[in-house]
């Protein structure tokens, strides 16, 4: 009688662990790491870095004042003026890729090529027109933007492929160049070459 007991103890907790095993096993599959997206990835990155810029002009804004529209023109470019100075001291030791990572600048460039790729001859040769009013100087990272070159406007097929900026900032197209630049402080943030091609 006590063998007859051990033995049915012992069936029970062999299918007990089976079970449980069986369990675990379930468990396992269905803890299955979501699949990375190594653009998302990248672009969220970009964010970081532009809301670290953001974070560090925050503090340069407090010391020299909001924009006030309502100021004579004289005090808002010195206030612009200020701005810039209290960026590029801050950022004496930025360089080009702080910002635009070679990470993100192989990706926008795929993207921007693969768009110009599929326009029609006609706008390639709008563009043609268009690529000769393009500012013609090298950029720099904590360089003003020249004023003596015209803010050419971004093409609008381009925005739609980038991560989309605060309105501090802005996209902004320099021969092959594409430029993040400070609005308020007409200041180079950061660049990537060879993102735009020329025609």
């Amino acid at each position: 009688m006590l063998r007859t007991l051990d033995l049915r103890r012992f069936t029970i907790m062999g299918l007990v662990g089976a079970a449980l095993t069986a369990g675990w096993g379930c468990k396992k599959e269905e803890v299955k790491q979501p699949e990375v997206d190594p653009t998302k990835q990248v672009f969220d990155d970009f964010a970081k870095r532009v809301d670290s810029y953001l974070t560090l002009r925050k503090s340069i804004v407090d010391s020299v004042g909001d924009l006030d529209p309502t100021k004579s023109q004289a005090e808002i470019t010195a206030r612009a003026t200020a701005l810039a100075n209290g960026l590029i001291a801050a950022r004496s030791q930025a360089k080009p890729g702080d910002i635009f990572t070679a990470e993100f600048a192989t990706i926008v460039a795929t993207l921007i090529k693969e768009e110009y790729r599929r326009r029609s001859i006609a706008v390639r040769e709008t563009r043609d027109d268009q690529q000769d009013e393009l500012p013609d100087f090298k950029p720099a990272v904590n360089q003003l933007y020249p004023t003596t070159y015209p803010l050419a406007t971004f093409p609008a097929t381009l925005l739609p492929l980038l991560p989309s900026l605060p309105e501090q900032l802005e996209y902004r197209v320099v021969q092959h160049y594409l430029v993040l630049r400070d609005v308020e402080a007409n200041l180079i943030v950061d660049f990537m070459p060879n993102a735009v091609p020329i025609t």
